[in-house]
Order: structure tokens, then sequence, then C-alpha cells
């Protein structure tokens, strides 16, 4: 198997899947622009942190197993960024088109005291990121892979600061889109490392695993499909959430 066979098998299947359970629902500008923007930020906020990771060695590829390399990372690495946002977002289409239970139309309102709160919050994050990669500097090397994953939290808790009332209403669609496709790309990265597509370095990891994989990369499957999640919702617009 190679990288590139792997998306045919587990990402382009599943998405026309998906596409075509909500192909019914309502589309309209604003729905394309939210596809358009989350595919975007994921690309934008995933690769600097993918890169990093790579030139750290926490995890690398076999040369034999991709088509062409962009920085530390093959094509179809950030092509991965693209589709698994792909399928969470036509995911949550499909949960909503065919499930209207799911559906909480609700009036996305920033005030005053939001602002404060993110602005408030931003120092404090600042201050963690730096002690965080002061400790990625110190005596732990295997805590680097948990650390970098870190990254993700300062975004999923904006999100929930701009719109508690909203992310809270729709807990069950974003739970079973983070449990769903947290599972789904488990499985799928089970069978990658089995087929050598990518490695990881045993150093840079705490060394608990779950068949056979860092609970770390367990981990960022289920955060980066409940960011996607939440980032759609947000922007989709009030009439189709």
């Amino acid at each position: 198997m190679t990288y590139f066979r792997f998306h045919w098998i587990f990402n382009v299947p599943l998405l026309l899947v998906l596409i075509l359970a909500g192909w019914r629902g309502t589309w309209t500008e604003g729905t394309a622009l939210a596809i358009l923007w989350v595919v975007l930020a994921a690309v934008v906020f995933t690769t600097p942190w993918d890169n990093v990771a790579a030139r750290w060695g926490i995890w690398g590829f076999p040369c034999n197993k991709y088509t062409l390399r962009l920085g530390y990372l093959p094509v179809e690495e950030y092509l991965f960024f693209v589709l698994q946002s792909l399928n969470v977002m036509f995911g949550v289409r499909a949960l909503l088109h065919l499930f209207p239970l799911f559906r909480h139309p609700l009036f996305f309102h920033f005030s005053i005291i939001t602002g404060i709160c993110v602005v408030i919050s931003i120092p404090a994050w600042i201050v963690l990121g730096f002690e965080l990669r002061r400790q990625q500097r110190g005596k732990s090397p295997n805590l680097r892979y948990a650390l970098h994953l870190v990254w993700f939290l300062p975004v999923l808790y904006l999100q929930w600061i701009l719109a508690p009332l909203l992310l809270s209403m729709h807990l069950g669609l974003l739970a079973i889109m983070a449990c769903g496709f947290g599972l789904y790309y488990t499985l799928a990265d089970l069978v990658a490392v089995r087929a050598g597509l990518w490695f990881f370095d045993e150093k840079q990891i705490t060394g608990h695993k779950i068949a056979g994989l860092p609970w770390e990369e367990i981990a960022f499957f289920f955060l980066t499909s409940l960011l996607v999640a939440q980032s759609f919702l947000l922007l989709l617009p009030d009439d189709q959430r």
C-alpha cells in the first residue's frame, strides 16, 4: 500500500457516501463558503504543526510510500488535511439532514463580554505555550508528541467562549462526529502503520499504546475531528444547523 492508495481506500469512498447522504439538504452560498473556509483553515493551521513534528522526527514517512514531498511532508499528507476535513463536514451535513432532531437554529452573536473573555485568554495561552516549549526542550523528550497536541486546545477553548450556547445545543452531534471519525481514522491509521506508510519515534512518545498505536496519535484524530465539526457549525448559516 502507498499513501496515495490509502486515500482511495479510506478517504475517497467515505467522502462520496457522505456527500450523497446529505446531498438533498439545503445548499447555499453560505454553505459553500463554510466548507471552503474550514478546509483553508485546516490546511493553514495544520501545515506548520505537522511540518515541525516531522522536522523534530516525532513521525516520518518512508520515501517509497509517497509521490512527492513539500517541506517535510508528503503531498498526500496535505491531502489528508483536506479529505479528513471534508469527511467530517459532510458527515455533519448528513446527520443534520437525515436526523432533524440534531438541528437547533441559533443566531451567532458576538458580545462585548465574549470579546473581553477572548482578549483575557490570549495572554494566558501564550504563557502556557512558552512553558510547554520549555518543557519540550527539557529532560522529557518522550512527552514531545503529547505536548505537541496542545496546539489544538486554544482553538477548541476559544470556540466554546465565542459560542457556548450554539455548541452546547449541538453537543450530541459533536460527540458523534468526534467519536465516530476519531474511531474510524484510528482504525485506518492502524492499517497504515502496519503497512509502513508512516512511523513514530519511540523516544518522543510516552510509550502507552492502544492496539499498537500511541495514545497521542489516537487523541489527534479525536481532537481534529471535533475541531472541524465545531468550526463548520460555527460557520454554517443559522437556518442550516
